[in-house]
């Protein structure tokens, strides 16, 4: 083969090598969400459920927030936390997962009288992605309601449900 011809071949062939890939472009992704709250102090609740949508399946959060007074202060703000959700992609099991860095925790209803709470959580998500490896950001908007009732004159919290909307783009 001819040596100028052999050069120009190995020039063109390490361009493709050395030349960094273009970077897919990032998708948003919508999704409803329900489920409960499994736990919850006055600076921290858990929530589990089922999103439908462009990524339907199973999720968790763990919101972490300044505490939320009921009698004092009406808003917390989200100091932390984590997100994940169980899903499928291109047909395969995937994991989407991210952390909340900041948001609010809103009460919209105090509960008087015994009656259920109501609560607005805007969470912003970031590092969202596949597998623990995000660049990406979201939100996860829902409203909580902590279900009560009143029992031998104590107010008892029985259960919580969530339902809201849930917003990745990676």
């Amino acid at each position: 083969m001819d040596p100028r011809r052999l050069t120009i071949l190995l020039v063109a062939a390490l361009a493709v090598l050395v030349t960094p890939a273009t970077a897919a472009a990032a998708q948003t992704y919508s999704d409803t969400i329900s489920g409960y709250e499994y736990a919850f102090t006055s600076t921290d609740g858990k929530f589990a459920g089922k999103a439908s949508g462009m990524l339907p399946g199973s999720w968790n959060a763990d919101v972490h927030h300044t505490p939320l007074c009921l009698s004092c202060t009406p808003t917390a703000t989200i100091t932390g936390g984590s997100f994940s959700l169980a899903t499928t992609h291109n047909g395969f099991p995937a994991l989407v997962s991210g952390a909340f860095v900041g948001g609010k925790v809103r009460v919209t209803n105090v509960g008087s009288n015994c009656s259920n709470q109501a609560f607005a959580i805007n969470g912003i998500l970031d590092n969202v992605g596949w597998w623990s490896s995000g660049g990406g950001s979201g939100t996860f908007i829902a409203t909580l309601t902590h279900y009560r009732h009143s029992v031998f004159g104590s107010c008892v919290t029985y259960g919580a449900s969530v339902k809201g909307k849930l917003s990745l783009t990676f």
